[in-house]
């Protein structure tokens, strides 16, 4: 049972590695576009998830290439899946927004445009990741043996005199830690950015998706009035990296695309600042939880929530600061109890 654990946890390492670690921002960006751009977005990262898992087929001949494959293939229908929905809810959430005939959203505001279907299909998408993962492992895997000739070479490569429960050991905390790392510092991130500004529009009412703008959704969009600025902000959440925010100027304002389009103004500083602290938050809530400390939890969330207290009496500000607060709490906590769970099942 704790090799089949250990496996799994192995699994679910290579996944977070492949999806927040190793995808860059230009095949994010790639992925969410149309035609032969997307196509070849989703092969690279289709690529890169098939050599994550490399090990994978030479622990187990035959088998395991047929499980990499499996992984590989699905993933990629995952996440195109993943974006054609986003873009639906999001077409939705702002031919919404028009029909109320609201002004511009505030900089600190949910939006007039939110919806959490973004963010729900976000967790959705990397809960059909595992799932896959977990029934390849039960087709391919689940009741076989690794080959000789890989176990053979492992023991060569760690030596003559190892003490394998200790490797076992030190590997089970290892993959546990490094995946609780990159699931509190990269994927939450991404998923409470997700929740708590998934979609907004330029003023002109047109919709961006990478660096393209797609049609204006429905007769509301033709006729509606905003005041103009000399830069339109926008954002599409849908997916990892920093493509997810951006700027498109107006006319008489100079290009900014990527990273940069935040600049560095206060809305930029604030976002970056808010992003380190909700990461250093879930980072201590997980060292508590590990620890057995978990009554520390709720310091953190009062020292938060104490150098934002006179914003809080902002409505629009609060409901913002408690959803995503919420949201980065919830991941953390969740996490470390898997992580402590899956721990105490390997070390036993």
């Amino acid at each position: 049972m704790t090799d089949a654990v250990l496996v799994l946890a192995w699994l679910l390492l290579a996944h977070l590695v492949a999806d927040f670690v190793l995808q860059t921002g230009v095949i994010a960006r790639a992925k969410a576009e149309d035609g032969s751009r997307a196509l070849g977005g989703l092969l690279a990262h289709g690529l890169i998830v098939a050599a994550c898992l490399i090990p994978v087929g030479l622990a187990f001949p035959g088998s395991g290439w047929l499980f990499v494959a499996w992984s590989a293939l699905l993933h990629v229908a995952v996440d195109r899946a993943k974006v054609v929905l986003t873009r639906a809810a999001a077409r939705a959430a702002l031919s919404e927004a028009r029909a109320a005939h609201e002004g511009p959203a505030p900089e600190d505001h949910l939006g007039r445009a939110w919806t959490p279907v973004p963010a729900t299909l976000f967790a959705l998408d990397q809960v059909a990741h595992v799932a896959v993962l977990a029934v390849g492992w039960l087709l391919f895997l689940g009741y076989r043996s690794p080959d000789v000739g890989f176990v053979d070479f492992v023991n060569w490569a760690l030596g003559p005199t190892y003490d394998r429960a200790a490797v076992h050991r030190v590997v089970s905390v290892v993959v546990v830690l490094a995946s609780l790392l990159i699931v509190n510092v990269r994927a939450a991130s991404i998923f409470v950015s997700v929740l708590v500004r998934p979609v907004e529009a330029g003023v002109d009412g047109r919709q961006r998706w990478g660096g393209r703008a797609a049609p204006a959704v429905g007769p509301a969009a033709a006729t509606e009035s905003e005041p103009t600025s000399p830069t339109r902000r926008w954002s599409v959440r849908l997916g990892p990296l920093e493509a997810l925010v951006a700027a498109e100027p107006g006319p008489d304002a100079p290009r900014v695309v990527g990273p940069a389009a935040a600049g560095p103004g206060p809305v930029g500083l604030t976002a970056r600042v808010g992003a380190t602290i909700g990461i250093l938050e879930r980072l201590l809530i997980v060292v508590f939880v590990l620890t057995g400390t978990d009554v520390a939890i709720g310091f953190v969330v009062a020292a938060k929530t104490l150098a934002r207290f006179r914003q809080l009496d902002d409505r629009e500000f609060a409901e913002y600061y408690l959803l995503g607060t919420l949201a980065s709490v919830g991941v953390g906590i969740a996490t470390a109890l898997a992580g402590r769970a899956a721990l105490s099942v390997l070390l036993a």
